[in-house]
């Protein structure tokens, strides 16, 4: 076994637990095993029995509930680099059944705030792993043959701009199923059956934008539409999106940021409203969290962001495969 590209899986968490711990925040071990779960678009947990007494677990998409649980206490900034699953989900070259999952939170912060630490904590991981690998300090990589530059500015656009830019779409305009509908026959998108907005938007993001992000840089996508971040702050100023960003390096989605959103009353009717849409489409369904509800109304203004660890390893390690850095991939056991 060629163990370098695990050792490199290794020194990422090192390198993250580093960053955070010299900034002063509190690392907390959040469990693996969930009485109940927030339940959220396009998120479906594993679930297991525990037999002894007949009670139902679920297995955490992420750390989110835990942390967000601990703030609403007072602990302030704080992170957890912890193993989640998502069910429902295919593994695949940058997809595992369990994954590693960073995610912190700053207390005061926007969106923006948590993209300035990004950048700096990935340019961190950077150099510690090229000093584990004895190579001289840069701020650059090659990645599948392709040189990544972190230390110039990264690139930046909002959703909307980029909808704009490389599909020709007023995004603000087609935000409910009969806009998209509309915009997606008229350039010749398959609508027979779609009774819901989200797959058509998906299939115009990724086939005519995600595939021509650029993969010099690190590439960050702000504010999205407000019904696929039930979580986030609406943004003031574009009614329909809301303080959220995605980033990718290397064509990859690596993290996934907030201004997190504390009003229990817009959250509890986002659960619910999720709630029935299962129900109607007869997807899987689990009870919410009340007790993650209550606590979401407790936060003081603050955003986190949940990151792929074994994704950025991936990068790291120069492999387009995730099963380089994992010592047990769930495709060995499906063998």
């Amino acid at each position: 076994m060629n163990f370098q590209s695990h050792f490199i899986h290794e020194w990422t968490i090192q390198a993250i637990r580093n960053f955070f711990i010299n900034r002063n925040f509190h690392e907390v071990d959040t469990p693996t095993l969930l009485a109940k779960i927030p339940i959220e678009p396009n998120l479906y947990p594993l679930k297991t029995t525990w037999n002894q007494k007949n009670f139902t677990f679920y297995l955490p998409t992420s750390p989110e509930s835990s942390l967000k649980k601990v703030i609403a206490k007072g602990i302030g900034n704080c992170f957890a680099v912890a193993k989640v699953f998502r069910d429902l989900e295919d593994i695949g070259p940058t997809h595992n059944l369990e994954f590693s999952m960073l995610e912190w939170y700053e207390m005061g912060k926007t969106h923006h705030d948590i993209a300035i630490t990004t950048k700096n904590l990935i340019l961190d991981v950077v150099h510690q792993i090229q000093k584990k690998l004895n190579q001289p300090q840069s701020d650059t990589i090659i990645y599948q043959g392709n040189k990544i530059d972190f230390g110039s500015d990264w690139y930046q656009f909002t959703l909307q701009e980029l909808f704009q830019k490389y599909a020709n779409i007023d995004l603000s305009k087609n935000l409910t199923t009969s806009e998209i509908i509309t915009t997606a026959k008229a350039k010749g998108y398959n609508v027979d059956g779609v009774t819901t907005w989200e797959p058509l938007y998906t299939q115009i993001f990724i086939n005519e934008i995600e595939s021509k992000i650029p993969q010099d840089k690190p590439f960050i996508i702000f504010d999205y539409p407000t019904q696929t971040s039930p979580l986030c702050q609406i943004c003031p100023n574009s009614p329909g999106f809301s303080q959220r960003f995605e980033f990718y390096i290397g064509g990859m989605e690596i993290g996934n940021a907030y201004t997190e959103l504390n009003n229990s009353e817009i959250l509890k009717a986002n659960a619910e409203a999720e709630t029935k849409f299962r129900q109607d489409n007869n997807l899987p369904i689990h009870p919410y969290d009340q007790e993650f509800i209550d606590a979401c109304g407790q936060l003081p203004p603050c955003a986190g962001i949940g990151l792929g660890v074994d994704r950025l390893a991936m990068l790291l390690a120069d492999t387009a495969h995730i099963e380089d850095v994992l010592y047990f991939p769930t495709s060995k056991f499906l063998i």
